[in-house]
C-alpha cells in the first residue's frame, strides 16, 4: 500500500494536466474558427450579392476570404467614406484573425501545449 496512492496522485494529475492543455488548445481553435467566420460573413455581406449573414459555408480559410477581400478591394477602388470605412473594419477583422493564427500556433510551439498536441494529434493552421 505504500506507494500505491503516490502513483495514483500522479496519475491523476497528468490525466488533469492533459485534460486541461487539451481545452485550452480547444478554445484557441475555436475563437480562431469563430473570428474566420465573422471575417468571412464581413466580406459577403460587402460583396455585390449580399447573401443572409446565416448562411456560412461549412469550411472557411483565410486565403479565401483574403482572395474575396482583394476582388471586392479591387472592385470598389476609390469610393465612397463609407465604403472606406467598410474595408478598413474588414482589414482589421483581418488582423484578428491572423492574430489568433498566431497566438495558436505559437502555442502549439511551446513545451507543454506541444507535447499534448503530438499525443492528440492537433495541426498548425
Amino acid at each position: 500500500m505504500g506507494y500505491l496512492p503516490i502513483f495514483l496522485y500522479l496519475a491523476s494529475f497528468i490525466f488533469l494536466f492533459l485534460l486541461v492543455v487539451s481545452n485550452s488548445l480547444k478554445n484557441k481553435r475555436k475563437q480562431y474558427q469563430v473570428a474566420l467566420e465573422e471575417l468571412a460573413l464581413r466580406v459577403k455581406a460587402y460583396g455585390p450579392k449580399n447573401p443572409d449573414p446565416h448562411s456560412t459555408a461549412d469550411t472557411v480559410t483565410l486565403e479565401e476570404v483574403e482572395q474575396e477581400y482583394q476582388q471586392l478591394k479591387a472592385r470598389t477602388g476609390a469610393a465612397d467614406g463609407k465604403t472606406a470605412t467598410q474595408l478598413n473594419q474588414i482589414k482589421l477583422a483581418m488582423g484578428r484573425v491572423r492574430q489568433q493564427q498566431y497566438w495558436y500556433n505559437n502555442m502549439l510551439k511551446t513545451k507543454p501545449y506541444s507535447l499534448v498536441a503530438k499525443l492528440f494529434g492537433y495541426k498548425p493552421l
